[in-house]
């Protein structure tokens, strides 16, 4: 609805140090949560790898260890059916496991069959072929066998790794492979870090986040404190320059203006004319810089911007006044009045004075914004009662309406939009109504028209009058 506007710099929340220092210390506490994260599972891996390859260089040790006790003799007898060969091995199996608390040895031939086991139990064919069967093959077809380790698998609720050595007969042949299967009891161990690891990465993010929500929290609020505190300061320095200049421009204003008057008696120009609408424009911004300083030099920022004692104001009245007011300020354009019927008995105890400045600031705001962005000007008044100790004055108009970004400067000093606007009529707009004890809200959208709404007690009395 008129003075406001685009901010200059639409990235002001990026490049506010504040949000910076927010943004950058958001950065810093992901990137600590991430890397402590990453530092945990690498650990986790790197411990899993060095446990598992430890294993299997202990397990082919175990297998050359016990392959060097059977002899190339006995091999043969045993790929034979040797029963006295076969009780020999086992023997010598069952006392390699009972000291290397190892889950099994075993002997197995070209088809995958057992020879020698430390399980009676056991199959007549090795149970896992299909899983080992590759790296048996390459230690029966090899031109040269060394040792092979298997990765680690699971074999139920246990993990099981099994190094495999070759067997050799009198003939130099690989004649059977030796088996020497450990129970990976730490996989167990491992599996529960794992799940400690997973709860510790959960439980760091979400206190990192909580951690994160609080400090936002508090630097918002320390932003807010250190914002108003600087406004309050840059409005009492403005104030007092804007004081100072003001008070020296409105001389010589009033000076140009009766020059022009007799002009225009002498001779009715339409230079002169020009000439005192724009004196008459100068002085009201002349006239809104110098009681915005005299906000900002009052009482905790604000001001006596009301001087005129409590009276009973009829709204019928006021509203036929500014509808006339407007009508010969725009007289050359057509006006759609919207006001909807007023009672004439209709009274509050008010500040005429203040209450009619105010109301005719915000429409002739509505009326230059319809009027800048090519509208018909339709604008008007409305009163609402329906609550008996408030009463509700709403400016509309059917303008273009404004952005929510726009919403949210509406009420900072020198905001405007217009190049004839000081940018100070809704900041002071609402100063008044606050000092009347109400409230001024604004309802707008794109493309939508805009309300202004004030909100007053039905009366005031006379000591809550600021003077």
């Amino acid at each position: 609805m008129v003075d406001w506007n685009e901010p200059e710099d639409d990235n002001y929340s990026m490049t506010n140090p504040s949000s910076k220092r927010l943004l950058l210390i958001a950065l810093f506490t992901i990137a600590l949560i991430i890397l402590v994260n990453l530092a945990w599972w690498f650990f986790y891996q790197n411990t899993r790898e060095m446990l598992d390859q430890q294993l299997g260089r202990r397990l082919s040790a175990v297998g050359q260890a016990t392959s060097a006790g059977i002899s190339a003799e006995t091999t043969g007898k045993l790929a034979a059916g040797d029963f006295t060969a076969y009780l020999e091995i086992v023997d010598l199996l069952t006392r390699v496991q009972s000291a290397d608390s190892l889950a099994g040895l075993f002997v197995l031939n070209q088809s995958y069959e057992y020879l020698a086991s430390t399980d009676i139990e056991n199959d007549s064919l090795y149970i896992l072929k299909e899983l080992n069967g590759p790296y048996l093959d390459s230690l029966f077809f090899a031109l040269d066998p060394v040792p092979i380790v298997s990765p680690s698998y699971q074999s139920g609720d246990i993990y099981l790794k099994t190094a495999f050595v070759p067997l050799l007969d009198s003939s130099y042949f690989v004649a059977a492979v030796l088996g020497v299967e450990a129970n990976v009891d730490y996989f167990q161990v491992l599996d529960d870090l794992r799940n400690s690891l997973i709860f510790s990465t959960a439980v760091s993010v979400m206190g990192g986040l909580l951690f994160g929500l609080i400090f936002v929290s508090y630097q918002r609020r320390v932003n807010s404190i250190q914002q108003r505190l600087f406004m309050n300061e840059t409005h009492s320095y403005l104030g007092r320059m804007v004081a100072v200049v003001s008070h020296e421009i409105k001389n010589p204003l009033m000076i140009i203006r009766a020059s022009a008057e007799r002009l225009k008696k002498r001779a009715d120009s339409e230079e002169s004319r020009f000439v005192i609408e724009e004196v008459d424009r100068l002085n009201s911004i002349v006239t809104g810089y110098l009681d915005f300083a005299r906000s900002s030099s009052g009482t905790n920022g604000e001001a006596s911007l009301i001087h005129e004692p409590v009276g009973d104001l009829s709204l019928y009245e006021l509203s036929n006044e500014l509808k006339k007011h407007l009508s010969d300020k725009y007289s050359g354009q057509q006006v759609d009045w919207l006001s909807d019927d007023i009672d004439p008995a209709l009274t509050i105890r008010s500040y005429r004075r203040a209450l009619r400045q105010t109301l005719l600031n915000l429409l002739i705001n509505a009326a230059e914004s319809c009027r800048d962005k090519g509208c018909p000007i339709r604008i008007g008044l409305k009163v609402e009662t329906d609550n008996p100790e408030r009463v509700l004055l709403k400016v509309v108009d059917h303008g273009p309406g404004m952005e929510p970004k726009e919403l949210k400067r509406v009420f900072d000093p020198f905001y405007t939009t217009r190049m004839s606007g000081s940018g100070l009529g809704l900041f002071l707009s609402k100063n008044i109504v606050e000092q009347m004890n109400g409230r001024l809200l604004i309802e707008s959208g794109p493309d939508r028209g805009t309300t202004v709404i004030v909100d007053l007690p039905r009366e005031i009395h006379s000591s809550g009058k600021t003077e």
